[in-house]
């Protein structure tokens, strides 16, 4: 555990007063068919072929762990203790992070007391506002700490069209900051059991949080890894390292399952698919640069079939316009 981060906690639990719960009304989901720019929202990307919502369903995948599938949207975990519940993750609204509550509340009553944000997506921090309220500490890795602020205006503008399908008011969105940040490792402790955060760098963006549960042998996962399904690249400085950390967490022995932030419950070989799918796509694309192929010769030319079954491959052609950003430039514009 990192000891600025351990020492920090201490501090903040001792003169930290507890928060009263507060009743949130929740609101209807709709079952119906959405646009597909709902899913495309939710992972970057935008699609013109409509699709049926599929509604969220709670999985427990280990005594005291609790995995919330949202297909259509983002993940979420609680972990529930004699000491209280950590959760992972808080939805795209407020009062969908009240629908996650509602869910806890069917497990326990025990006090909600850590939230963890595995990255800066407005998808898994905007519903932080009825979690800070329900008197849980926040904590992330310092660079989502950092972006947070940075890219609020945008994460809001690009979940305009999830907060209209919803009847989501925007204006209950609240920018909630961690309470708590860490550098490379930390644990959290509740109940005697164990979360431990890990860092390896940035993947999918820079503070893309791994959380481990060592006695459930089960691996929470950010933006980073998603089974089967082609990455939104618009937010990574480093495909180099985005490589290296999935065959760090493809090797690993310490765990059984990984819970990711999208998609469903998946397993080691998965993170090696990726890993291989990313690397092919990094390769050819960088390729393509080097010979001083235009960006609208690739975007119709290098068309990855091999690849066309995998979830989100309709937004191919603005993965590869991320790619030449970042191979020309070394730059992100999103974080400009």
């Amino acid at each position: 555990m990192d000891a600025r981060a351990h020492a920090r906690i201490s501090r903040l639990a001792r003169r930290r007063a507890p928060r009263r719960f507060v009743t949130i009304l929740l609101a209807t989901v709709c079952a119906g068919a959405l646009a597909a720019s709902y899913a495309g929202a939710q992972n970057g990307g935008q699609t013109n072929e409509p699709r049926t919502r599929q509604e969220a369903v709670v999985k427990q995948v280990a005594p005291d762990l609790y995995f919330f599938f949202d297909f259509d949207g983002s993940n979420s975990i609680f972990w529930v203790t004699d000491s209280g519940v950590l959760v992972i993750d808080t939805r795209e609204h407020p009062r969908a992070g009240a629908e996650l509550i509602a869910q806890i509340r069917k497990v326990t009553d025990k006090p909600i007391k850590w939230v963890i944000n595995s990255h800066f997506h407005g998808d898994h921090t905007f519903g932080n506002a009825v979690f800070q309220a329900a008197g849980a500490m926040f904590v992330a890795q310092q660079e989502t700490a950092r972006i947070m602020p940075l890219v609020q205006p945008k994460e809001m503008a690009r979940r305009q069209d999830y907060f209209k399908e919803n009847n989501y008011d925007p204006k209950e969105v609240k920018l909630i900051l961690p309470d708590v940040t860490f550098d490379t490792q930390m644990s959290i402790f509740l109940g005697g059991r164990e979360a431990r955060l890990m860092y390896f760098g940035p993947g999918q963006q820079a503070g893309d949080t791994f959380v481990l549960f060592p006695q459930d042998r089960a691996l929470y996962t950010p933006g980073a890894f998603a089974r089967h399904s082609m990455p939104n690249m618009a937010f990574t400085p480093s495909v180099d390292n985005w490589l290296k950390l999935l065959h760090q967490v493809a090797t690993r022995t310490d765990y059984d399952f990984i819970l990711p932030a999208h998609g469903d419950v998946a397993h080691r070989e998965d993170v090696q698919e990726l890993a291989d799918m990313l690397q092919d796509e990094y390769t050819t694309v960088k390729a393509a640069v080097a010979k001083g192929m235009p960006l609208e010769q690739a975007q119709a030319t290098l068309t990855f079939p091999q690849y066309k079954d995998w979830r989100n491959y309709q937004r191919l052609k603005n993965e590869i316009k991320s790619l030449y950003e970042l191979i020309q430039t070394g730059k992100r514009s999103y974080f400009e």
